[in-house]
């Protein structure tokens, strides 16, 4: 829970530092970073919520900031770099409303699949590994 919290205050501080004008090509990249961090967010909190580790409550509250966020950030990314540069942001933000209906029936299973599919739609960027000495 508080990972996700951390996640959600990361992408909030990005979509804050997105307002200034910015090229075309680092709004493309900030579009699937935010697509990729929300879906992965999305997904996440729906398996949590599904498990019953997070309540109703909070996960009604992760829909909405990303709902909240993913409109900011399209609307950044369209100004910067058009639709094709908001594509992957829009493509997660499809799968939020199936997500508040999940929540609002108290649809798990249809939350977890709204969310995995969220997730598929801009997959995060792996972090390589860090090499520890030996």
């Amino acid at each position: 829970m508080a990972r996700m919290r951390r996640l959600s205050l990361a992408t909030t501080a990005v979509l804050i530092l997105s307002g200034c004008s910015q090229s075309p090509e680092k709004a493309a990249k900030q579009a699937r970073d935010a697509a990729g961090s929300w879906g992965a967010t999305l997904s996440a909190a729906a398996e949590r919520w599904s498990g019953g580790e997070i309540s109703t409550r909070y996960f009604q509250t992760v829909v909405m900031q990303a709902q909240i966020s993913l409109q900011k950030e399209a609307q950044t990314a369209r100004q910067s770099g058009g639709d094709a540069t908001a594509a992957p942001v829009d493509a997660v933000a499809s799968h939020v409303s199936t997500l508040a209906d999940a929540v609002r029936r108290g649809d798990r299973a249809a939350a977890v699949d709204a969310g995995h599919a969220a997730a598929s739609e801009a997959p995060a960027e792996k972090t390589p590994p860090v090499a520890r000495p030996q």
